[in-house]
Order: C-alpha cells, then structure tokens, then sequence
C-alpha cells in the first residue's frame, strides 16, 4: 500500500489483499491513518525524554495542476522506558528553515516536552543556538555522519577518504579528552584544503563529541541522526516510486502514518539490547541532571 500513488489506487492494493471489505471501510482506513498523522503532530507528548532526533526530509506534491515543495520536520524520542517514537513528523511548505524548526520545537513544548539529555541534529544554520536556548539543560550533538559527507564536498576524494578514516578513529575512542585531541590535530592536518569548513567544525567540536560523555553501548546511535533515517528512507523510496512527487497532500500523509506505524508496530516494538544495557546508567544521569536544573525552556 505504501507504494501506491494515490489513495485510490491504495484502496485497490487493500482489496488485492483478497479481503472483503467494503468501500466505506476503505474510506474509514484511510482516513483513520491521515487523522493519526495529525493527532501525531498535535496531541500530547512524554515530557521526559533521554534523546530525540531532528531531520528534514525535502519533498513535493502536487496540487492545483503544480508541484508544491515542501520539508517534512522529524522528531524521534527515546523515553526513559528506552522506547522510540516518532513524536512529530509533519510537512511544512518551503524548504528547511530555522524558522520551520522553531515552530516544530516550540509545538513539543507546548505539548509537554520538558527535559531532554540529549539532542542530536545536523548542523543546519542557527539550529544549535535556537535548541540550546529551547532545552538549555540538554546536551546538543552534531551529527557527525553529516559532518563527514561534508567533507566529501570540501577536500579532494583521497582527502575525504582520509577524513574518514579519522573520524572514524575518533568516534571509536574510549577516552573524551583523546578523542578532543585527535579531533583537534585532524583539523590542524586539513586546515590548509579545506579552510572555512574546519575552522567551522573545529569551533563546535565540542558538539561533535558530545556522545563520548554516554554509555558505550548508546554512543554510535547517539552520534547522528541515523534514527531519522528509518523513516526519511522509506519516505525516499516512496518519492522514487510515486514519480518524484506525492499525488497530495493528504496521500503523502497517509504514507506518512502507515510508514511510522510500521516502525512502531514493527522493529521499535521490539525490545533493543542496546538501548536497555545503558538505561540504568541514562535515568541516572537524567536525575543526577534535572534534579540540579530547573528545566525550563525559554521561548
């Protein structure tokens, strides 16, 4: 159903299924998912939560007889439960914007997001000041996979490769003050290639290596924002299949809430080993941290 079109032709995936069910209870289905997707966006949230991750993903639609582009804002929480959830995945027309982000964030809080460990996202103009400001408790990571595919765009391929590698090395390190020094000698090695990209990385070095202060077991996932990739990739394959655009609107909302409802229903229902191995040591830096905090946003 997820690679249909239209909702039309979604309706027909469903009956294709050899399932007898009558044309107003494909309605019904349907209209059940694009209203989850809203209430998704709009209804409350724990406000407790150990990290969430921010992306954008650019899409368009069509609407009108033109193609309206637009950027999908994701958040994905992990409780205190060590349970992940999309807490907002909702579209926004025009391209990504701190504005865009602001408007997300401050939506959350209103929601009743509060305390936050950690926030990991790109490194989008002005959005580590903006989440620095909303969660002044929270620690904020850059994601270094990010990082690394700017390098590609900055320093010459054998370059890039060796950044890389580094990178690698660096987020491998056991010890955060070993870490900081070799990330601050793999700037001094491309400073010359590559000026304005590693004078601007090196000055949020801090924020790159964030994820060293967490236990062991959580620290890849915690260094980027791979978690929002689960759902911007199915999102991607559907664009490619549906012809590089979504028929609407609201069919890009239906595949929306049948995407985050398989990821919820499906892998994330499952208990992750990973995730449970450091939750003892995560709730006990949450206490040791808002017990000290008052947790407040500042709008």
């Amino acid at each position: 159903m997820t690679s249909s079109r239209s909702i039309s032709a979604a309706k027909s995936s469903l009956r294709e299924l050899g399932l007898p069910v009558p044309e107003a209870e494909l309605e019904t289905i349907t209209a059940e998912v694009v209203e989850d997707i809203d209430l998704r966006n709009s209804g409350p949230v724990d406000p407790d939560q150990v990290a969430i991750f921010m992306d954008g993903k650019y899409v368009e639609w069509r609407e009108g007889g033109r193609l309206c582009s637009a950027c999908i804002y994701v958040v994905i929480g992990i409780s205190l439960e060590g349970k992940k959830r999309v807490l907002t995945c909702e579209a926004h027309t025009g391209k990504e914007s701190l504005e865009g982000w602001k408007k997300v964030l401050k939506n959350l809080i209103t929601r009743g997001l509060r305390r936050v460990l950690i926030v990991v996202h790109d490194d989008f103009s002005g959005l580590v000041n903006q989440t620095r400001r909303l969660f002044p408790d929270a620690d904020i990571q850059l994601c270094i996979v990010h990082m690394q595919r700017n390098a590609k765009s900055h320093l010459s391929k054998a370059n890039a490769a060796e950044f890389m590698q580094r990178t690698k090395t660096i987020k491998a390190c056991y010890d955060p003050e070993l870490a900081a020094e070799l990330f601050e000698q793999m700037c001094d090695h491309f400073a010359k290639d590559a000026p304005t990209f590693i004078d601007g990385i090196r000055k949020k070095r801090n924020h790159y290596l964030v994820f060293l202060k967490y236990p062991e077991t959580v620290r890849m996932g915690f260094s980027t924002t791979n978690a929002v990739e689960a759902v911007n990739s199915v999102l991607e394959n559907m664009r490619r299949n549906n012809g590089g655009y979504f028929q609407s609107e609201r069919v890009l909302k239906l595949k929306l809430g049948l995407t985050v409802a398989h990821l919820e229903d499906g892998i994330w229902r499952r208990y992750n080993a990973q995730i449970g191995a450091a939750l003892p040591a995560l709730r006990a830096m949450f206490d040791l941290r808002f017990d000290n905090a008052e947790g407040t946003q500042t709008f």
